[in-house]
């Protein structure tokens, strides 16, 4: 078997690709990570723990957060990391450039040291 981590998996297009994981690959396990903000919800992936509850696995947490993450990838033996999470809508941006760049940045180079310790 396959573990996927798939940050950002309850936004719309994360949750699209977990469907899809899951439906083509027998083989994966996939455990979303996903903070739960605007843009993210557990609705979103109701169908999903319903049909592959054996296969599918969630985790509450924050990309920023390494230590969370990291427990995430060792605690589900992680193979691969593919990431949805992000900050978007750029009229945001303009207004607080920060989060986007500690989410956008930051997030992405957590989910890379993490992948390069495990």
């Amino acid at each position: 078997m396959q573990n996927l981590l798939i940050t950002g998996g309850a936004g719309f297009i994360g949750c699209n690709y977990v469907r899809l994981a899951l439906e083509t690959h027998p083989d994966y396990n996939v455990v979303v990570f996903d903070k739960l903000t605007y843009a993210g919800r557990m609705e979103n992936l109701q169908d999903v723990a319903d049909r592959f509850g054996d296969r599918f696995a969630f985790v509450q947490g924050d990309i920023c957060d390494a230590a969370a993450v990291e427990g995430a990838v060792r605690d589900h033996a992680i193979d691969t990391i593919v990431n949805f999470a992000a900050e978007t809508h750029v009229d945001r941006s303009i207004l607080d450039p920060d989060a986007f760049i500690r989410t956008d940045v930051y997030g992405t180079y957590v989910l890379l040291e993490a992948a390069r310790k495990f």
